[in-house]
Order: C-alpha cells, then structure tokens, then sequence
C-alpha cells in the first residue's frame, strides 16, 4: 500500500510507490518565485524519532519539480510505525569527486519535518 495525503505518506513496508514534489520557494522580500538552476538539487530525507537519517536520496529539478520513487528495498529492513521525511534544497551545490554534495552556497528547509507511516506487510506474494 502506498498513498499520499497531503503531505502524509502511509507506505506498507517493503511496497513501491511515486510521488512528484513541486518546490514552490519564494525569494525573501521580492514575493517572487525561484527558479531551480543546473546546480540547485534536492534533499529527501526519511528520518526516525531521534532526527537520524535512515534514507536520503539526491535530486535535479525540472521546472521546479522531482519524483520520488520508493522502492522495495527502501523501506524492506525499517520496522512498522511512525517516521518522518523532509525536503532541502542546496542552491548551487558543490560535489567532491564521486559526485556527492559537500556544500553549496546556501541550503534552504522550507517546512517542518512531515509524517510518514511505515506499515506492517500483510500477507506475502
């Protein structure tokens, strides 16, 4: 099971599931929208209680958009309950030699960390 409601996710442990993220960023004082660039990406994060990161995942933007995909093993080894998943946006990132992001010239949390529910699997195939 994979569903999304608002910015709930309810994923059964294990399941696949997509879901397009538009990044709506306002400029501080010009009340106009940004505009991810070639070097801007996004940060998604699924954390446990404590703020740890359990998964990460890098995105580009097109038009101000990514798609998260879940996949099997994403979520295969995390035990049923409550999570949470976030979004950062490195502006101008900087990567070191196998591509990772080391810096960029400013990162940018524009909510709250948001819920997700892991699910117990029912049933096997």
């Amino acid at each position: 099971m994979f569903s999304v409601d608002g910015t709930n996710i309810t994923l059964s442990r294990g399941d696949t599931g997509a879901m397009k993220i538009t990044a709506n960023v306002t400029i501080k004082g010009t009340g106009q929208s940004y505009t991810f660039g070639e070097n801007d990406r996004a940060l998604f994060s699924i954390k446990n209680g404590a703020g740890a990161i359990l998964m990460q995942r890098v995105f580009t933007m097109t038009d101000n958009q990514f798609v998260v995909v879940f996949y099997n093993a994403d979520t295969d080894q995390f035990s049923p309950g409550g999570y949470s998943w976030d979004v950062r946006y490195v502006i101008n990132a900087y990567f070191d030699e196998n591509g990772n992001i080391v810096d960029g010239d400013q990162v940018l949390t524009p909510t709250l960390p948001l819920n997700m529910n892991l699910l117990t699997v029912v049933g096997d195939i």
